[in-house]
């Protein structure tokens, strides 16, 4: 029988070699995309033969299951099966990527998937987001060359333990002038502050821009495998051309070869959102879907 712990940061060297085990980009597989939203998502997890196991109250509030990762993963899915019969509960799989998909098909032919559009990843090439070359990219260069026009003497700078109470601190600024009515953007907005609290334990990267010594945009990423996740991004847009700028800096700062993918997550439905994340032209929209199993 599997028996389930409440996920907090101390677990994450625990579960994190595992994320280089997914066939996929998604985000749900990264410290970030996991550690962020697991009080929200109620996140469980258990180790059973080597493979990790996540259980979490997904939306809606019903008991749903990541594909396991690790070395046994179909014996991981009895596991899964077993504890749904003996606690009564459906069989119910979430954020499940195109990849895991087939797995899951090809174990219960009769499953039902249901993608969500709004929860689907938005993958990008790297070089593209750090040269901006092309027509297509005409918006972004006009914006940074007016960014750098207007402000010659910006920098960007990486986040370091001596300069995280300043990045606290602008970030504290930010979020009360952004505050949105959404419950999600209300646990995003507290989540990045425990982020940034803990911000050696979770074992991330990040860097800033400032102007005058002014800290005017943020952005904390992870790298897994091939790609980078951008989790955090948050500039003032005061400053003309600053989110693209800070996008283009992030990367020229921590990308390296063999990053050749940029995962920039979710819209969550979000129009003005999805509207910017198109704009910076997606090589795919990695599908996510939620699948109901009869046993």
């Amino acid at each position: 029988m599997l028996n389930f712990s409440k996920l907090n940061l101390t677990d994450i060297e625990t579960v994190k070699p595992y994320f280089k085990l997914q066939l996929s980009r998604i985000c749900d597989y990264s410290v970030g995309g996991i550690f962020m939203w697991r009080d929200y998502f109620d996140t469980q997890f258990a180790i059973w033969q080597n493979t990790l196991i996540f259980k979490v109250r997904y939306i809606g509030g019903e008991t749903a299951f990541p594909v396991p990762l690790g070395e046994n993963q179909q014996g991981a899915l009895d596991q899964i099966e077993q504890y749904c019969r003996e606690n009564g509960i459906p069989l119910v799989f979430c954020t499940v990527s195109k990849e895991a998909l087939q797995i899951l098909q090809s174990r219960y032919p009769g499953a039902i998937a249901q993608p969500n559009r709004n929860w689907f990843d938005y993958l990008y090439q790297a070089q593209n987001l750090i040269t901006f070359k092309g027509k297509k990219y005409d918006g972004q260069r006009n914006h940074i060359n007016k960014f750098k026009k207007l402000y010659p003497n910006y920098s960007f700078k990486e986040m370091k333990p001596e300069n995280l109470e300043s990045i606290r601190l602008f970030y504290d600024r930010f979020a009360e002038e952004h505050e949105k009515a959404s419950q999600l953007a209300r646990v995003e907005s507290e989540k990045v502050k425990e982020l940034l609290e803990n911000y050696e334990q979770y074992g991330l990267f990040g860097g800033f821009i400032t102007v005058d010594g002014k800290i005017v945009s943020m952005s904390i990423g992870e790298r897994i495998n091939d790609t980078i996740y951008v989790h955090v991004e948050k500039a003032d847009i005061a400053y003309v051309g600053a989110y693209q700028i800070t996008v283009q800096e992030f990367l020229k700062h921590f990308a390296r070869e063999g990053d050749e993918f940029v995962n920039r997550e979710e819209d969550v439905g979000d129009a003005g959102l999805r509207k910017s994340k198109l704009s910076y032209h997606p090589v795919e929209l990695l599908e996510k879907s939620t699948v109901r199993v009869n046993l």
